[in-house]
């Protein structure tokens, strides 16, 4: 199967933790904005796809705040410094979307497509024209659910599943992006 044509992209969608930031342990979360750090040239990258004009979209599953006791009020705070940081170097996300649900609780949750579905319906852009970028298997079953193309941020050295393109990180996403819609 052909790779989609990236040359019509208008938004990218982005998972949060691997992609943006450094992820939490296996099994465990962010849980208060000090434990989030940016991924190097992660801050960058967004900032080139904002010049561009793209439209960058973060769609992040959180079941944590499904838990007994979880404080959505630090799921904000952790929001607002992601935000706090990427405006530091130049970048930001026109629009977040995240699931608090416990798996397989909601259509929101991914790997199905409802963050992306209702962010396109609300931001008026077609899923065709849209890239999920993630570093997990679940990130591009949501990508391919919705129609949109797949850019798996390489786990540990290697490609899983049905991904479009696998490359190192997000800087690598941003330029393969901006690359092709040069061409166009």
């Amino acid at each position: 199967m052909a790779a989609p044509d990236l040359r019509t992209v208008r938004a990218v969608f982005l998972d949060r933790d691997g992609t943006i930031n450094v992820k939490a342990a296996e099994g465990e979360y962010i849980r208060t904005p000090d434990e989030l750090v940016l991924l190097p040239g992660a801050a960058a990258a967004l900032a080139t796809l904002n010049a561009a004009g793209l439209r960058t979209v973060l769609v992040t599953n959180q079941r944590w705040l499904s838990e007994k006791g979880a404080d959505p009020a630090h799921f904000a705070l952790i929001q607002r410094r992601l935000g706090e940081l990427l405006a530091c170097k130049g970048a930001r996300l026109d629009a977040a979307y995240h699931c608090p649900h416990a798996a397989d609780s909601c259509e929101c949750r991914k790997p199905l497509a409802g963050m992306l579905v209702r962010a396109a319906r609300e931001h008026g852009f077609g899923l065709a024209e849209s890239v999920m970028v993630g570093d997990s298997d679940i990130d591009m079953m949501a990508g391919r659910a919705a129609g949109a193309a797949t850019i798996l941020l390489r786990p540990g050295g290697r490609a899983c599943g049905d991904v479009d393109f696998v490359v190192d990180d997000l800087a690598a996403a941003a330029d393969l992006i901006l690359n092709a819609q040069a061409v166009h």
